[in-house]
């Protein structure tokens, strides 16, 4: 992120605590349709120029992806045809895709212009307004937001007191007679979460009984902690489990825009290619022949993200140890971001304000994470490890609360 270096003014006035969603009154609050998250970022980008709040994985170049193409790819790229492409998304970069999965084929494979367009026109093919839907969270705003616009919606909010685990308890009694739709993001962000196969069985097995689509957002697979221990994609476990993914996160590549859904149903890929032919229709062809290049390369392109987040994580471990007065202990659960508990006596959404305004540092607090749908902790911090730029910050960090009396 390139912010302003002069940048060293308090922006957190009430119009920007307004625009960015953060309500005065004690609690805060989030207006009901609006992104709080990009507001926040959009209100703080001219008052801090070190970042710890971005989840990505450190951008790759287009020159170090094309390196990695083979002789034929170089060819391709070198004769593009730059007309529209196929709304489903090339027959090649579908096998592609389709090649990370043991239960589908390129047929069962759609992609489209990132994983939130694909996700937004997923629910749009399979909720209606007489339909309920139950939504694990905390979750990325919109696609909350997508679902509470299509249908009644209860939340399950995952335990923090249980290393935000998900309660299957919990889960089964908010279900419905008329439930549709279970809508989760493992691993979890922000707070890096991923289920275990006993939990992840029991819930395919409740969603089974009552006949539920299961759409998981995978965009954190590749950066997970233990990657020997994850278990596999929710496609290849269920015949009504859907998986989303993309390059954006584990591959750093975010401006390629592409993501995709495997889904074992046909039919429900056809609905959801309808939906997006009222949005992006297709994807740049530029995109298809460098997506395809890099889900070869997954390995070489997602080690060094994992090392860089390695790198970043043995730091924050060590600032953590040192500052446990301040933040609860957090075990590592994913390469791309970090979730700490803060104890300071301002609270964090009043720590991240001052760290923008005082030391020119950007982190997220956890109410841009709250939900209409179901509680959710307000404590936290979640610190972007997945840039090069991320061990630097944690730096600034660490000048900074030695500088404070807590």
């Amino acid at each position: 992120m390139e912010l302003d270096a002069d940048a060293s003014t308090d922006c957190w006035t009430d119009d920007v605590r307004e625009e960015a969603g953060i309500d005065q009154r004690e609690g805060g609050g989030l207006p009901s349709r609006s992104f709080a998250m990009a507001d926040y970022l959009r209100s703080w980008s001219a008052c801090a120029y070190h970042d710890l709040a971005a989840s990505d994985s450190q951008p790759l170049q287009l020159s170090a992806l094309l390196r990695l193409a083979r002789s034929d790819d170089r060819l391709r790229w070198r004769s593009l045809d730059l007309g529209y492409a196929d709304p489903l998304g090339s027959l090649r970069l579908r096998e592609a895709v389709a090649a990370r999965y043991a239960m589908v084929g390129a047929d069962e494979v759609l992609v489209g212009a990132g994983a939130q367009e694909t996700m937004t026109c997923l629910l749009q093919a399979l909720l209606a307004p007489e339909d309920h839907a139950v939504v694990v969270v905390p979750i990325y705003q919109p696609l909350e937001l997508v679902v509470t616009g299509l249908c009644a919606t209860d939340g399950v909010a995952l335990s923090a007191n249980r290393a935000w685990s998900l309660d299957l308890d919990r889960f089964a009694a908010a279900l419905r007679p008329n439930t549709r739709l279970v809508l989760t993001n493992f691993p979890n962000s922000p707070t890096g979460a991923a289920l275990d196969r006993p939990t992840l069985d029991g819930l395919i097995a409740l969603c089974r009984r009552h006949g539920l689509w299961l759409v998981n957002d995978e965009v954190y697979r590749q950066t997970d902690c233990a990657l020997d221990r994850a278990v596999p994609p929710v496609v290849d476990l269920y015949e009504r489990g859907i998986s989303i993914n993309g390059l954006s996160k584990g591959f750093g590549l975010p401006g390629l825009r592409v993501g995709w859904a495997a889904c074992r149903d046909r039919a429900v890929l056809g609905r959801t290619v309808a939906a997006k032919n009222l949005l992006s229709s297709c994807l740049a062809a530029p995109s298809e022949i460098l997506g395809e290049i890099a889900l070869r390369a997954e390995h070489r392109i997602t080690d060094r993200a994992r090392a860089i987040g390695r790198r970043n994580h043995r730091r924050l471990r060590a600032l953590l140890d040192r500052h446990s007065d301040v933040f609860e202990p957090d075990e590592p659960r994913n390469l791309a971001f970090a979730y700490p508990r803060f104890r300071g006596h301002e609270g964090a959404t009043d720590f991240a304000r001052t760290l923008a305004s005082e030391a020119g540092l950007l982190v997220l607090p956890s109410i841009l994470w709250r939900s209409s749908l179901a509680p959710v902790s307000q404590d936290h911090l979640r610190l972007g490890l997945g840039r090069i730029g991320s061990f630097a910050a944690l730096g600034i960090l660490e000048k900074h609360l030695l500088r404070q009396s807590w």
